[in-house]
């Protein structure tokens, strides 16, 4: 029998001619961090626009909601960056 090594993950398999992949983690719109964040700027931006005495000027409404659309950027990549679930793809 031949040996076949699969060169990410070292593991060999003994007259196997299966490829081993990982999957994606959750699509984004799927998890809950994606909901909290669009609830988040949605309501940075109405107390913007609401607030009657100038306390939250438009500039820093609109800089806070991409401070927080920039975070869950940051929070997607790190969550792909992490998570790797292995499965077998046979190739035949």
């Amino acid at each position: 029998m031949s040996t076949v090594s699969a060169p990410s993950s070292g593991v060999s398999y003994e007259g196997s001619t299966e490829r081993r992949t990982f999957t994606e983690t959750k699509l984004g719109l799927k998890t809950s961090e994606f909901l909290v964040a669009l609830v988040a700027i949605v309501a940075v931006l109405v107390a913007t626009y609401a607030d009657g005495d100038d306390t939250l000027t438009q500039n820093d409404g609109w800089r806070y909601a991409a401070f927080i659309a920039g975070a869950y950027i940051i929070s997607r990549g790190l969550a792909k960056l992490g998570v790797r679930e292995p499965y077998s793809e046979d190739r035949r």
